[in-house]
């Protein structure tokens, strides 16, 4: 009887031939897997745990978020195990003599013994539960763990299945290590292999293998089904968040951290002394994966209509004007209202998941000024030695002149003249801290606030402004901005929050938020982008969205007005000197070098952007033929002949000649790199000069009209809550095979 094909096997003969020879594991094809190196890869686990520990007691906003360190550090401890396991299996040698035996004095003790077959079944089970916990909580951490683990790792699911082939986290595990051609998943992964994983498990475990579906079903551009997939993921997660934390529970943690933070901020607790938390307790980041990833899609799913909405557009309203229309325009009309209201309705859902993940990272605009200044004063003093200060009474009012320094005149009565900074008052007016008896300040706790109240429609009152006059003035003169004590705010740091700040500007411009309202949005998500720093566990992220973002601006000739390049605005604050992040006079040797530049004739712009785009396009990692190399070439040109025309705004930074702006140099005329902090990147290198969906976009700026002369439809009444009993977590995805788009979310309206 012939032995009957796997889904995997039937896949690969019905797929067309591979459009590489290189075969590499599944798992190293994933999105977004740049986003999560980082020296988390190679730290000790002891040492990666205690530092886990360590951000999570420390005060909000934590430096990392909690769940996705914690996730980090429990892959890494089960692909590092995993590992160990996998290479005793395939050597067949005990664990004793891999280590080296030893004995009483030291000297070798002959050869180890060899596990049996049933012992090296049993390691190797072992070895995949480890790896399926690590796929479970996050599987794009996880790919990128196991690419850096031994190879072995990657034949263990397959070793257990065909003893096992039933054994549901083997199969799981193999999925992501099977072999295929590079650059054909969408081609070579059926889904058969995940839908038997997916019945097989209880409801309560399918949220992961649900992600993983729909991940797969976003290559295979499937985009309707993903949305299902994570929409009942999201069910299960929050269903059994619901069950496992009830509200009374949840406001007596949030009551717990309040009290333990207050502690801290008193100088009574150490991180050393709060036990470690269970690995049940722990956070787990799988709901913002989700949120994620759907916003994602969503966001895909809005670009996708932009062209059937906007074609035969223009020409439809000039017959209308003329009153020519007929019967068939009439009906490429109403096709046209339909792929607007999708558009309209896409992105509103994308910009509610992309600020459901941007709620869960805290923000702080930091403490007043008058406080960190009264800090650097006292330091100041203690520094130069100053240390039998008399204390300052209570009532003591610190005054600060226009560049914020402190002006109680004594100094300037000490020489024999008054100090025309000091500014009487009739009714002094209140200390914004209170002092103890010693005079030194009683800081209060900086102000903390979600991510996502910053994109608000009014938005927190005590957000400094950005960029402030004198960022402004800094990059527009291309000057260093030393601003190492002035920048107090800070970002709970996540690997995906650049590009989820990015894509949340894509979708207010396919909701045709107005430029006004889009520029702030924009300057406070480039705000978060500069203070995001993953030090010293994630590496900076590149992002697709910020790619795209910059594109946009470009097509769009800057439709919002930014006066300032993106990449300035984003561009983190350099380190203090100590740190060797200020270059000394390097702003003015830039200023001097440019006034001494003469103007290019044509002929010789030309042959520089030539070169320019020549230099580019070899570096590209996407070139790989004569073909794409030319195509890569003229791309870069005519993207460079825009921006010497001004199509795409200020978008470089360019001098006032055109020319783009040189690096610092050295006395001897050399050319030096700028210097750069940690979270410093360069994001537009890894992807496309230009995207399907920053035309898209793009085009529904230019094109789009805010208003098609539609009736809006009246929202249907809101339905009853269930009660209590009725919400389990069986009756929470029970109907998700027969939902629809449509029916996910009430936020449709007709074409406006």
């Amino acid at each position: 009887m012939a032995k009957k094909k796997s889904g995997a096997q039937q896949a690969q003969e019905n797929a067309p031939p591979p459009g590489s020879s290189l075969i590499i594991c599944r798992n190293k094809h994933w999105r977004y897997i740049s986003s999560f190196h980082g020296p988390w890869l190679q730290l000790p686990p002891e040492i990666l745990d205690s530092l886990a520990h360590q951000n999570y007691t420390m005060p909000a906003p934590r430096l990392v978020d909690p769940a996705v360190f914690y996730d980090v550090v429990k892959i890494r401890k089960a692909v590092d195990e995993a590992a160990q396991d996998s290479v005793r299996a395939s050597t067949g040698i005990s664990n004793t003599a891999m280590n080296g035996r030893m004995d009483y004095f030291g000297a070798g003790g002959g050869p180890g013994s060899q596990l049996s077959k049933e012992r090296i079944f049993k390691i190797r089970q072992k070895a995949v539960k480890l790896l399926n916990k690590a796929f479970v909580s996050d599987e794009v951490a996880a790919s990128v763990a196991t690419m850096q683990a031994t190879s072995t790792v990657e034949d263990v699911g397959q070793h257990v299945l065909k003893r096992e082939p039933n054994n549901v986290e083997a199969k799981y595990v193999h999925f992501f290590h099977e072999k295929i051609p590079s650059r054909a998943m969408e081609h070579y992964t059926p889904l058969d292999p995940l839908d038997e994983i997916i019945s097989a498990l209880p409801l309560e475990q399918q949220a992961p293998p649900l992600r993983t579906r729909a991940l797969v079903k976003i290559f295979k551009q499937q985009w309707e089904g993903a949305v299902l997939d994570l929409t009942a993921a999201l069910r299960i997660t929050e269903e059994i968040r619901r069950m496992h934390k009830p509200d009374q529970q949840q406001m007596e943690l949030a009551s717990k951290m309040r009290e333990e933070q207050e502690a801290w901020n008193r100088g009574y607790k150490d991180w050393r002394s709060v036990p470690q938390l269970k690995e049940e307790d722990q956070p787990k980041s799988l709901g913002q994966q989700l949120y994620f990833n759907r916003g994602g899609v969503y966001l895909t799913l809005a670009c996708q209509s932009v062209h059937a909405a906007l074609d035969g557009l223009k020409d439809y309203q000039e017959r209308q004007a003329k009153d020519e229309t007929t019967a068939a325009d009439e009906k490429a009309q109403a096709v046209r209202l339909e792929a607007r209201k999708k558009v309209k309705t896409y992105a509103k859902r994308a910009l509610k998941d992309y600020t459901s993940f941007l709620s869960h990272f805290d923000y702080t605009p930091g403490l007043p000024f008058e406080i960190t200044n009264e800090i650097m004063r006292r330091v100041y003093d203690l520094a130069n030695g100053n240390k039998t200060q008399t204390p300052l009474p209570k009532n003591r009012f610190v005054e600060l002149d226009e560049e914020g320094k402190e002006a109680d005149g004594r100094s300037d009565r000490a020489n024999g003249h008054s100090s025309s900074a000091v500014v009487k008052h009739q009714k002094p007016k209140p200390e914004p801290f209170e002092r103890g008896e010693d005079g030194w300040p009683r800081f209060p706790s900086p102000k903390i606030h979600p991510s996502s109240a910053l994109f608000a429609e009014k938005p927190p009152a005590d957000v400094p402004p950005f960029p402030s006059e004198k960022t402004m003035d800094a990059m527009l003169n291309n000057e260093t901005l030393n601003e190492a004590f002035g920048s107090r705010e800070a970002v709970t740091y996540h690997p995906l929050l650049t590009d989820a700040l990015h894509s949340l500007l894509l979708s207010h411009s396919l909701v045709q938020t107005s430029p006004t309202e889009l520029l702030r949005h924009a300057h406070n998500a480039a705000r978060l982008a500069r203070i995001a720093d993953g030090y010293p566990i994630f590496q900076a992220a590149r992002s697709p969205a910020r790619a795209d973002w910059i594109e946009v601006l470009r097509r769009a000739n800057n439709w919002i007005g930014l006066t300032v390049p993106w990449q300035k605005l984003c561009a983190p604050a350099p380190l203090p000197e100590a740190a060797g992040g200020w270059a000394k006079d390097s702003s003015s040797g830039a200023l001097a070098k440019r006034k001494e530049r003469k103007e290019e004739t044509p002929e010789q712009k030309r042959e520089r952007i030539k070169q320019e785009s020549i230099i580019d396009a070899l570096s590209d990692d996407r070139v790989v033929d004569e073909e794409s190399f030319q195509k890569a070439v003229r791309a870069r040109e005519r993207r460079a002949i825009e921006d010497e025309q001004g199509i795409s705004g200020p978008l470089k930074d360019k001098d006032a000649s055109g020319s783009a702006s040189p690096s610092p140099s050295t006395p001897s005329g050399e050319e030096l790199p700028p210097p750069k902090r940690w979270a410093q990147d360069e994001n537009g290198k890894e992807y496309p000069i230009s995207t399907d969906r920053a035309e898209a976009i793009a085009r529904w700026i230019k094109e789009a009209p805010l208003s098609m002369g539609g009736k809006k439809k009246k929202k249907p009444a809101p339905k009853k809550k269930p009660a209590p009993g009725a919400n389990g977590v069986h009756a929470a995805t029970e109907d998700v095979a027969g939902m629809h788009l449509a029916d996910e979310q009430g936020d449709e309206e007709g074409p406006d």
